[in-house]
């Protein structure tokens, strides 16, 4: 009898550790409630951040490019000015949010637990917008100095040697002289003198790799000039090959996929618009797609009002992927509370409880 009265008190202590909440949905709980301490919070959810990087790339004929396979061989140049952008990356980074169709008020006797939950009231929360386009950064790229600037020389002074004819002292004597002339400089020798200057470049840095000079250079040296030789080389390569410059575009957006993790478009994208709004002629569309690695083991069906403990989800393994055409890349695996499943805990007046680990208090 007396341990059947033991188990009864030590049963009725536990109890009431555990009775210590009262959650109800906001809005549907009680006027008047005698407990101390009271939340509002809402039942977590994942919102996605996604960050697209997106370059505007600039292709610029070079002066030469007529003569870049004639006198280099080179064939893989810029032939002609356009405009057209680039999809860099694509990096995604999960945020715990709340779920503003599930917040509940919680109400509790219980005095520590009523301090930390008026405490997480002052706590204020961040809050992300969903949609489209939320922010965005550019990166300005120039012209490089030399091609930007790069002006040649239209004439060349020619010296011209002949024989003159004179009397001196009454004798008829043919006499050396030159003058000099300026002629104008076609444009294919222009050419020729910025490809003789890649080959003079060239021709130093096998000289100076080989040891063909005299001076015992050092290693610091020797890896000044031959930087200082290959910028020449690439400068003057420009003139032929054509420049490429790009304004880097970086997008931010949030996106907080629905409880059925259905799949959802992302954004779209255009080689010659870049990033768009709406889908259209030539354009991708990319596409979010989210594969829960396991089913919800548990679901609590049904609610009891006032549920004596905390309401919450838990978070599960989602594969997350995004799509465009057959294209499919893999962001691998990110924790969701989409995939979880809705409980109740019940917190112990014995064990330190954080309010914030149930939802997003505000």
């Amino acid at each position: 009898m007396k341990r059947i009265v033991s188990l009864l008190v030590v049963n009725l202590f536990v109890l009431s550790l555990f009775s210590q909440v009262q959650v109800y949905p906001l809005g549907n709980q009680p006027e008047k409630i005698k407990y101390t301490g009271s939340v509002t919070y809402a039942l977590p959810t994942t919102t996605l951040k996604v960050t697209v990087s997106v370059s505007k790339v600039q292709d610029v004929r070079g002066y030469f490019a007529d003569y870049a396979e004639s006198l280099l061989g080179l064939t893989n140049i810029i032939h002609q000015n356009r405009t057209h952008y680039v999809l860099n990356s694509v990096e995604i980074e999960p945020l715990k949010t709340a779920n503003m169709t599930n917040v509940y008020r919680a109400f509790t006797s219980n005095a520590i637990l009523a301090e930390a939950m008026n405490a997480a009231t002052l706590t204020p929360q961040s809050s992300y917008p969903d949609g489209y386009l939320t922010s965005y950064q550019t990166y300005t790229a120039s012209l490089p100095d030399f091609f930007k600037n790069y002006a040649d020389i239209s004439y060349t002074q020619q010296q011209e040697t002949f024989v003159d004819t004179k009397i001196i002292d009454g004798v008829v004597t043919q006499v050396p002289a030159n003058h000099t002339k300026t002629v104008s400089k076609s444009f294919e020798n222009k050419a020729r003198e910025a490809a003789d200057a890649i080959m003079k470049s060239r021709k130093d840095q096998y000289n100076l790799v080989a040891g063909e000079q005299e001076t015992p250079y050092t290693g610091e040296a020797l890896a000044i000039m031959l930087s200082e030789l290959k910028n020449w080389e690439s400068n003057y390569m420009s003139l032929f090959t054509g420049v490429s410059i790009a304004d880097t575009i970086q997008y931010v957006f949030y996106y907080t996929p629905n409880s059925e993790l259905e799949q959802m478009t992302a954004f779209y994208f255009n080689e010659n618009k870049g990033l768009t709004p709406t889908n259209g002629t030539a354009t991708d569309a990319y596409t979010l797609n989210f594969t829960p690695r396991y089913k919800k083991l548990f679901e609590v069906t049904e609610l009891y009002i006032p549920e004596s403990g905390f309401i919450t989800r838990n978070m599960q393994p989602v594969c997350v992927s995004l799509s465009h055409n057959k294209m499919v890349h893999d962001f691998g695996v990110l924790n969701m509370y989409q995939a979880g499943s809705i409980f109740v805990v019940k917190p112990s007046a014995k064990e330190p409880f954080d309010i914030n680990q149930v939802g997003v208090v505000f």
